[in-house]
């Protein structure tokens, strides 16, 4: 399936429009919400209260959360459609098929959050998350080494996301913002398609 230049960069911007929808759903959040501390799968649980699920001790109450998960889903599309748009720009072999497959992961779990919110079943919700923020780093780095165009922003995103993945990691031993660095993960990947998708239409 052949995707066009326009599909692609339109499809980049619809998943970087994600993070001027959120902040709708954390203003009509009926507990108190915080998104440099709470997570973003957090607006998706359809339950109030606390411990809604096993590692959420606070309270929760987010009265649109079926709309949350829609764009969840729709965020998770978008952003399939545009890494498979940039993977045409790669030669057809098996490393690259994988590394495009590795990307993918993280699409394909932002849909499955969606499908699947966290009080309903957390490792149904969050295992696919957990696996694609691995399998991007090398998936980034093949692209990276086959993207002419883009190849040192793929570089400098790919650094970027490891950081941001290396502070992570160290959330539960220091007071880091756990939400905001979330957030940060998801906005590099999505700059870097749509920054990508640029350089390669010009």
């Amino acid at each position: 399936m052949y995707i066009s230049n326009r599909i692609g960069l339109l499809s980049w911007i619809a998943t970087c429009l994600y993070f001027l929808i959120e902040p709708f759903f954390i203003l009509t959040s009926t507990a108190p919400y915080n998104y440099l501390h709470h997570a973003m799968s957090d607006l998706g649980v359809t339950t109030c209260g606390k411990f809604t699920y096993e590692i959420a001790p606070y309270e929760i109450c987010s009265p649109n959360h079926f709309w949350m998960n829609i764009l969840f889903i729709i965020n998770g599309l978008t952003f399939c459609v545009g890494v498979l748009y940039i993977s045409q720009h790669l030669e057809k072999t098996k490393f690259n098929k994988m590394a495009t497959l590795f990307i993918l992961l993280i699409g394909i779990s932002t849909i499955v959050s969606g499908l699947i919110p966290a009080d309903v079943n957390l490792f149904g919700h969050s295992i696919l998350v957990w696996i694609g923020m691995l399998t991007v780093f090398p998936g980034l780095f093949i692209f990276s080494r086959n993207l002419k165009a883009a190849r040192k922003w793929t570089y400098f995103c790919l650094l970027s996301l490891i950081l941001i993945a290396l502070l992570i990691s160290l959330v539960f031993l220091f007071p880091l913002p756990s939400g905001l660095l979330q957030r940060l993960f998801y906005l590099v990947l999505f700059i870097w398609g749509t920054v990508s998708t640029y350089k390669l239409i010009k």
